[in-house]
């Protein structure tokens, strides 16, 4: 009886509804003002607070040109002069200098006319590639200074690269060529810190030219495309294409809803920085706030409410005593004469009425219940086929689902058969089904076909209707349209297909592995490496398809992956007859929580690169002319063999020679004469002493050989003879036979207060002491390290002259 008081039709609602809704609204207003004023605070701080962040995010990567600038020019000042001359010598030149590789994805060198005559990454220039008409390298020439150049898509990899050039000059400041240093754009982490400092976690960084061009964004498929190539270009774009800075906020056209734009130009480059932040997560805490707000004003709705209703309680209490006789009538303690309350006035006209009606009411829900004997088993708003079909197949109840997906008439398929409404085709094909559900059988079934002219694949389910005695007057039958969900399982089938033709393909072993160190995938590389079976690799335990060694050396990395750290590691294998140097790449598969799901695994035999670095490593060590040793190994062997002499006490000595008037022999034989002179005697050189001294180029016609375990004076005496006889004999070049002679300095090792510097300095000082002695000699500095008298300048700068 107390629930009455709160029908929505009782007067006493409608009055407290009124105060709720008043208390309420002006609340809400109040709320509403106060929160627009914030929200416009706040929009302004993420604003700025957008602005430093991308004005960071263009400073790193100004800061990253400018280094790979940088790198670029100290490569070409590094360059030899005959390297500026002669592309093959540049070509030699550049793969000396491997190391840029690290921060460049190849570094390619272009003569005047635009040809390609070098390239670090295929020093065998298999392609021929001419870049005449390039306007970066047209810039490069006229301005004769360095130059990033657009995006564009490189003729060489078919990858897109942002490429770096430098000029080489030659002594006259022309350009001979142009370097060109290329950023892969797809697969560098030349962008990977900029891309993490993305705001929030559906907002992200992108970076375009001022002409709009795209050289950075999320969706790699955009790289080098029109930032307006999609839907258009927004008004935040345009302004920024324009040369607006700062931040604004903007409707995406691409349906991502509004988001708060921000801009940056970088200082070394035609780039914009740019930042979107959605505007749903910008101001999801204001949208709290309003929750928080409006739950308040409900409060204070529900508490004016409650005093409404005190208030609506004390003024209605006339009809309290009327409302008591009803409830006594519903529940059959007083019958309908109970409202007739006896009084004349208002309230006694309402008793009667009331009387007429509750009889209306009685008989109205007397034929209700006569009429309505079957229930609504499933509502109308479903999605799905619903409907009842009789033991004679006629449709006995149908939903407005029909209507909606086969444009048919709910009700006038009341009272036809299956065959009536679809036809003979589809009843056959439906017959079985039928048949077991008037069995008794309950039905669930996948099919495809037309159904009034419309393919579709449906999920259909048939329960019987058991009558008390255990008949079955028919069945109840469940619809449902799964064409879309087939149609993408499909997709993804063949999506899958060609990602395993792929991986099935590439020139490396490609897997992914489950948390449990299980593979999961594995593709056909493993037969042809390892001899593994891929169709066996899902659920084999990792240790026993690479073996336990490999597999000590790759858990570690493992666990790390596991953790969300992309790692890598490179260790020895089998692969067939041959051991190999394998490189593994893990790249964990993190999600939304922060797990990671799985770890993919990329491993590519480096063995070859390998071989190339040691290759490099010991080019760098020798002289290119003669093939004996240069600088950079002369100064290691001799700290090495002055250590070893310390620790053994063991005698030591160093020679200092250089061939006489050899500025003569190029001034008037040429330099091409000036090499074989060289050439010939390092031969000399290295034929005159023995197998465990060290021979060595120090720098144009200057040579160095260091003694071990040398008697002195006596021996260190003999060895200076033999090499000055070993030059006398002419030299048979060319131009046919040249005499050449050599002065040589030795300076016998002091003992254990001697460095590096002193004693070649020694050896230096006893060379100019036979220089000044006539030359075609040697002179020995037996002496103990110490203050020596200082030659005669004069005589020094004479002899120097000479040389």
């Amino acid at each position: 009886m107390a629930m009455t008081g709160f029908l929505p039709r009782s007067l006493k609602f409608r009055l407290t509804s009124f105060v709720v809704v008043l208390v309420l609204a002006a609340t809400s207003i109040v709320t509403t003002l106060a929160l627009t004023v914030a929200e416009r605070d706040m929009k302004s701080v993420i604003g700025n607070q957008q602005i430093n962040l991308l004005s960071g995010a263009a400073a790193f990567i100004d800061e990253q040109l400018k280094n790979r600038l940088n790198l670029l020019a100290a490569l070409a000042e590094s360059l030899p002069e005959a390297a500026r001359r002669d592309p093959e010598a540049l070509r030699q030149a550049l793969q000396t200098h491997a190391t840029v590789s690290a921060e460049f994805t190849n570094v390619v060198a272009f003569g005047r006319d635009g040809e390609l005559v070098a390239s670090l990454r295929d020093s065998g220039l298999s392609r021929s590639l001419n870049v005449s008409s390039r306007p970066y390298f047209l810039q490069t020439l006229s301005t004769k200074r360095a130059v990033i150049a657009p995006p564009l898509r490189s003729r060489l990899s078919n990858l897109p690269v942002v490429l770096i050039t430098q000029p080489l000059l030659d002594k006259k400041g022309e350009v001979q060529f142009v370097l060109a240093g290329s950023i892969d754009l797809l697969h560098s982490d030349f962008f990977q810190q900029f891309d993490l400092l993305r705001p929030g976690k559906t907002g992200y960084l992108y970076v375009m030219t001022s002409d709009g061009v795209i050289v950075n964004h999320p969706d790699k498929s955009r790289l080098l495309g029109h930032v307006a190539s999609r839907a258009g270009t927004d008004q935040a774009t345009e302004k920024a294409l324009a040369g607006f800075e700062g931040w604004t906020e903007a409707e995406s056209l691409e349906g991502d809803g509004p988001g708060i734009y921000t801009f940056k130009r970088l200082a070394s480059t035609n780039w914009i920085a740019a930042a979107r932040y959605p505007t749903s997560e910008a101001f999801a805490p204001m949208k709290a706030m309003r929750q928080q707000a409006i739950l308040l004003a409900s409060v204070c709705a529900a508490l004016a409410g409650l005093l409404a209703w005190l208030m609506v309680l004390r003024f209605l209490r006339p009809l309290e005593t009327l409302r008591s006789h009803l409830g006594d009538i519903r529940t059959g303690h007083a019958d309908l004469e109970a409202l007739h309350v006896g009084s004349k006035d208002e309230i006694g006209e309402l008793g009667a009425a009331l009387v007429e009606d509750v009889r209306e009411r009685d008989a109205a829900l007397r034929q209700l219940e006569a009429s309505e004997k079957r229930a609504r088993v499933i509502a109308d708003n479903i999605p799905a086929l619903i409907s009842y079909i009789d033991k004679d197949l006629r449709y006995r109840f149908t939903n407005e689902h029909y209507q909606f997906l086969l444009g048919v008439d709910p009700k006038s398929l009341l009272g036809r058969t299956v065959n009536d409404v679809f036809g003979g085709e589809v009843d056959a094909r439906w017959r079985d089904c039928m048949e077991a559900a008037l069995a008794g059988k309950r039905v669930h079934v996948e099919r495809e076909g037309e159904e009034l002219g419309r393919y579709m694949h449906l999920m259909v389910d048939m329960v019987p209707d058991f009558a008390p005695d255990g008949s079955v007057p028919g069945f109840y039958v469940m619809a449902n349209d799964i064409t879309e969900r087939k149609i993408a399982e499909l997709t993804q089938a063949a999506s899958q297909k060609r990602l395993q033709l792929i991986t099935d393909h590439l020139p490396a072993l490609v897997s992914a592995i489950g948390p449990d160190h299980h593979f999961q995938f594995g593709n056909a590389a493993f037969q042809r490496w390892l001899g593994v079976d891929p169709n066996t690799l899902p659920g084999r335990p990792v240790v026993d398809a690479i073996g336990e060694a490999h597999y000590a050396i790759a858990k570690p990395c493992l666990d790390r992956a596991f953790q969300g750290e992309v790692t890598s590691y490179e260790a020895k294998a089998n692969v067939g007859d041959e051991s190999r140097i394998l490189a593994s790449t893990l790249i964990p598969d993190l999600r939304q929580d922060g797990s990671v799901a799985a770890v993919y695994v990329l491993t590519s035999d480096m063995t070859h690169v390998k071989a190339v670095e040691e290759q490099l490593i010991e080019l760098a060590r020798r002289d290119t002319l003669t093939g004996i040793a240069n600088r950079r190994m002369f100064e290691e062997t001799l700290q090495q063999a002055l250590d070893r002499a310390r620790r053994r006490d063991s005698p030591l000595a160093l020679a200092y020679l250089d061939i006489d008037h050899f500025k003569s022999i190029n001034d008037t034989l040429g330099h091409g004469a000036g090499d074989d002179v060289l050439k010939e005697f390092a031969a000399r050189l290295t034929a005159s002493v023995r197998s465990t001294d060290t021979v060595a180029r120090l720098a144009g016609d200057e040579f160095a050989i260091v003694f071990e375990n040398v008697l002195p004076p006596d021996e260190a005496t003999t060895l200076a003879e033999r090499i000055v006889g070993a030059i006398r004999p002419a030299f048979n070049l060319q131009t046919g036979m040249l005499p050449v002679t050599c002065s040589v300095g030795i300076a016998v090792h002091a003992g254990p207060g001697e460095n590096p510097a002193g004693l070649l300095a020694r050896a230096d000082a006893a060379l100019y002491d036979a220089k000044r002695n006539g030359r075609n000699g040697y002179v020995v500095d037996e002496r103990p390290a110490g203050p020596r008298p200082v030659p005669n300048p004069a005589a020094n700068r004479a002899a120097s002259a000479n040389r």
